[in-house]
């Protein structure tokens, strides 16, 4: 079964360019896919990417598709399976969303940065995640809480800067931009945080850690 889904790049004020794929992914698939693409076949070259992602439409994306009879047009090497080469869709994300469609993928070029959204009951989109393209980026990273790996256990937040599990404060309001809203995502134990709203995405503070211990003197000595 298909998954609609529109991947492209944020502009200003809410608003993106964007292309087809017909067969996509949620992010859990899609996310690492991206990923490998941007390393394997761009050389982390985003604005690359990018641009040949808006060249045309897509059946789906892969890394190494091979050639399939039934196929129309023949796979791109490192990119996936084209579909046509129709009009590039302009959208905002403050209007209302087709019923077809289930996701949204956009590029921020200039962060490295991938936001995910989903389509709602509403017709409207929400966002769902946001990623870098560079995993080691990431301030937060969600694994599973089983030890042996296999992620069928509940998932847990780490923080990549002092290794804290599920010690994060969020906190969330609309946005003073007019659209989406502003988040602040922290960790209680070192101090890290993302803040992060609709305009200018995310900025990351990530503290010492161990944290520097102040400079008191010498007790033992003065004490001589």
């Amino acid at each position: 079964m298909s998954t609609p889904t529109l991947i492209g790049v944020a502009a200003l004020r809410g608003r993106y360019t964007a292309r087809w794929i017909q067969f996509g992914e949620d992010p859990q698939v899609l996310v690492p896919l991206l990923r490998r693409i941007w390393t394997d076949t761009f050389s982390r070259d985003t604005d690359a990417m990018a641009t040949a992602l808006l060249a045309r439409n897509w059946w789906s994306l892969a890394v190494n598709p091979k050639p399939r009879r039934w196929d129309q047009q023949p796979p791109v090497p490192g990119l996936g399976y084209p579909a046509d080469n129709d009009t590039v869709r302009r959208g905002a994300l403050r209007e209302d969303v087709d019923g077809a469609l289930e996701w949204l993928y956009l590029l921020h070029l200039d962060q490295r940065r991938l936001v995910a959204y989903e389509a709602t009951v509403h017709g409207r989109w929400l966002r769902h995640s946001a990623h870098h393209l560079d995993p080691v980026e990431e301030l937060f990273i969600t694994e599973p809480a089983d030890d042996d790996g296999g992620g069928g256990g509940p998932e847990m937040t780490v923080c990549t800067v002092c290794g804290a599990v599920d010690e994060i404060d969020r906190i969330e309001v609309p946005s003073m931009a007019g659209y989406g809203y502003d988040t602040a995502t922290s960790c209680t134990r070192c101090g890290s945080s993302v803040a992060t709203d609709p305009m200018f995405g995310d900025h990351v503070t990530r503290k010492p850690w161990p944290p520097h211990n102040p400079t008191t003197g010498d007790a033992t000595g003065s004490a001589r």
